[in-house]
């Protein structure tokens, strides 16, 4: 195969690859940088509904327009998941641009239990945020944790 040939066959694959709605070139983990939990606050009632809610940063890798479309996230206090869920959401984000995105999740569970300690509980939350270009989707996960003094916790199963 001849050098002019290859350069050609290469500068198609590069058109195609560059091409994809919501591609990132050179960049294999640019969505996995895309959304900053920038604060998060959570309340649980005795009844046992509560409110999670994040302030997020969420960043185009892309150099295409995108919409945001849906946040979801699971939820863990003290090594136990107590909540999990999805909100759609419909927000544009120009390209290569960052948007603040707050969320807030109600939360049902269990009967809450009062906290007698008092110090703040271990609460760790991972979620992600779909950005689609077209008819492309692409998942932005995000983590999060810290410690929050509680005054109650749903019931949870305990994590492996």
């Amino acid at each position: 195969m001849g050098a002019a040939r290859r350069a050609l066959l290469a500068l198609l694959a590069w058109a195609l690859v560059s091409g994809c709605l919501g591609a990132v070139p050179l960049k294999p983990r640019a969505y996995d940088e895309a959304v900053r939990v920038e604060a998060l606050a959570l309340d649980f009632r005795p009844d046992g509904s509560g409110v999670l809610d994040l302030d997020l940063e969420v960043t185009n890798p892309s150099s295409d327009a995108a919409s945001l479309t849906s946040v979801d996230f699971e939820l863990w206090v003290e090594g136990r998941r107590v909540a999990t869920g999805a909100q759609l959401v419909d927000a544009a984000l120009p390209p290569s641009g960052r948007a603040p995105l707050r969320v807030l999740f109600p939360l049902a569970a269990g009967r809450g239990v009062a906290v007698t300690e008092d110090r703040p509980l271990e609460v760790r939350v991972r979620g992600g945020v779909v950005l689609r270009f077209g008819g492309t989707e692409r998942r932005a996960p995000f983590r999060v944790q810290g410690s929050r003094k509680l005054s109650f916790v749903p019931p949870g199963r305990v994590e492996d």
